[in-house]
């Protein structure tokens, strides 16, 4: 028999166990030193064959469905399925936390042109993109309807499969819009940063360009639903989360992301503290995750926060890949690019942001003469976490990513240990709250739980057993 590696962790004075295909079970310190000392029972064997711990043969059942696993958490598109595109640069607004460094609304040579728009789509014709997710952002780019009509029309005539993402801050509302809008493809992403008053500080800074945000965010709910438009907070002000998210249950809302402010482009210097300062946005996230889980406990109206949903995904949804900041390898180029306003090449958002304000030079190539195939490279040597001296002994590794271009934002290097890094904080607290609340057996945790995972909110009580092993 062939014990296969293994990692562990202590969770509420007990120890989680993982490996590397995303199994895990739940144990005393007994057990633990079963595992230290290879001293496996047939009782205890047992039931590491069926959790993917060992195996009695190289190639038996055991061992491929912990290679089939591995190898599902491991693996990404191939093919670009997803694109940021940047059609302007200029904004309306001068939100506080501008994380984009953008330009003023009068400001030229900020927008795509023709040449941008001829060479996109020879780059969706040469790299045979299909089945593809494309998000507008800016800048602000409801300004610019027809260069987004344009960009529609020329996707939709050489794929299969498409869908658009605008993310506005809803100032406008005409007749070119609104016929992108009526589309079944397309759909709307906003910030609502809670109510009237917050919106105002943080976004529209007077009050007719808020309410002229409230009455276009309220047109759409109500004559497209509310499936037709998600929004999303940025929180500067931890005392007022519980607010924000009575804001979101109000309009009807089933999902809320909560985030701090990013350490972006203006933001930097405003909201310098926040950027850093994990311990109490930890405290503030537990605190609204638990009011989220009392207010879905006892009301029929549910909300699932983004965070927790997307990590209990990683947890237990094998081939969960789709958010870059929780998946190794991160390969850069593959199957996720942003094209900014100049038809450069960016890795990810937080990369063109980090160009735009000098900081240092992340863009990978251009529509133009494609990509920079040796940048790439360099750039992707180190986006594995299996090879990080730290993250190659967490028990979270498997469920984790890498993010060196946070690093590089936050601490200007990637060469600092993984365990000081906001990013393995900030993580390390995601993951220890679902395991600790995965375990707890507390009946609201466990009806969360499967709510979040499956849709269905119900209270289970075997849920936390069948991880459990005494």
């Amino acid at each position: 028999m062939k014990l296969l590696p293994w990692q562990f962790h202590e969770v509420n004075n007990n120890f989680l166990i993982t490996n590397e295909s995303g199994s895990f079970f739940y144990c005393k310190e007994n057990t633990l030193n079963k595992l230290i000392n290879k001293d496996i029972d047939p009782v205890l064997g047992s039931f590491l064959k069926t959790k993917n711990f060992l195996s009695e043969d190289v190639n038996d059942k055991y061992w491929n469905n912990y290679l089939f696993n591995l190898y599902k958490r491991k693996s990404t598109s191939k093919k670009i399925n997803y694109m940021i595109l940047i059609p302007t640069l200029r904004c309306n607004l001068k939100c506080s936390y501008c994380q984009v460094s953008r330009v003023d609304i009068d400001k030229s040579g900020y927008d795509w042109g023709d040449n941008e728009l001829f060479n996109f789509e020879k780059f969706i014709i040469d790299n045979d993109i299909d089945n593809i997710k494309i998000e507008f952002q800016g800048g602000e780019p409801s300004l610019v309807p027809y260069t987004l009509k344009k960009i529609v029309n020329i996707v939709e005539k050489n794929t299969t499969s498409c869908e658009f993402v605008i993310c506005s801050n809803l100032s406008y509302l005409n007749k070119e819009l609104l016929e992108l809008y009526e589309k079944d493809n397309f759909y709307i992403s906003t910030s609502l940063d809670g109510k009237l008053e917050n919106h105002q500080t943080q976004r529209t800074e007077n009050l007719k360009e808020t309410n002229q945000f409230f009455e276009n965010f309220n047109f759409i709910i109500k004559n497209f639903g509310v499936h037709k438009i998600s929004a999303l907070p940025t929180i500067t002000e931890f005392n007022k989360i519980d607010e924000i998210i009575d804001e979101y249950i109000s309009h009807g809302f089933n999902t809320i992301f909560l985030r701090p402010v990013n350490y972006q482009g203006f933001a930097r210097k405003q909201f310098k503290k926040n950027a850093f300062d994990f311990q109490e946005w930890n405290k503030a996230y537990i605190k609204a995750l638990n009011y989220i889980f009392d207010f879905n406990f006892n009301n029929e109206h549910k909300i699932k926060e983004y965070n927790f949903e997307n990590a209990l995904k990683r947890i237990f949804h094998v081939g969960t890949n789709g958010y870059i900041d929780l998946r190794s390898p991160n390969i850069y180029g593959k199957d996720f690019i942003v094209i900014d306003h100049d038809g450069k090449f960016y890795p990810s958002d937080e990369s063109r942001m980090m160009t735009r304000i000098g900081l240092i030079d992340l863009n990978i190539g251009s529509l133009e003469n494609g990509f920079d195939s040796q940048k790439l490279n360099n750039m992707n040597l180190n986006n594995f976490n299996e090879i990080d001296p730290d993250c190659i002994h967490c028990a979270y590794q498997q469920f984790c990513g890498i993010d060196n271009i946070d690093s590089i934002s936050r601490y200007g290097t990637t060469d600092i240990p993984t365990h000081d890094k906001y990013f393995c904080k900030t993580n390390m607290f995601y993951f220890d709250t679902i395991f600790e609340k995965i375990f707890s057996k507390n009946p609201k945790d466990l009806f969360n739980i499967n709510g979040f995972l499956t849709d269905i909110f119900t209270t289970q009580n075997h849920f936390s057993n069948i991880f459990y092993y005494d």
